[in-house]
């Protein structure tokens, strides 16, 4: 069973398990970036992470996929 950590942080997050069937914890650190929107990116991409962690990868070979996008409302 994997396990996985999600400390927030000031600005972004900071991901704690076994990367890379490693038997030693890790640490992945992602960062607001000083940009528009910067809060929803670092969420998006620790979504991301957290998707390949547990091994969810879109192909094109997938009836679905599972994507992960910002949408921007009128």
């Amino acid at each position: 069973m994997q396990k996985l950590q999600i400390e927030q942080t000031n600005n972004g997050y900071i991901m704690t398990g076994k990367f890379n069937d490693s038997e030693e914890k890790t640490k992945i650190v992602i960062e607001e970036k000083d940009e528009e929107d910067s809060e929803l990116i670092a969420m998006q991409d620790l979504l991301w992470q957290i998707k390949e962690y547990f091994g969810i990868y879109n192909s094109k070979h997938n009836k679905k996929n599972l994507n992960i996008e910002i949408e921007e409302t009128k």
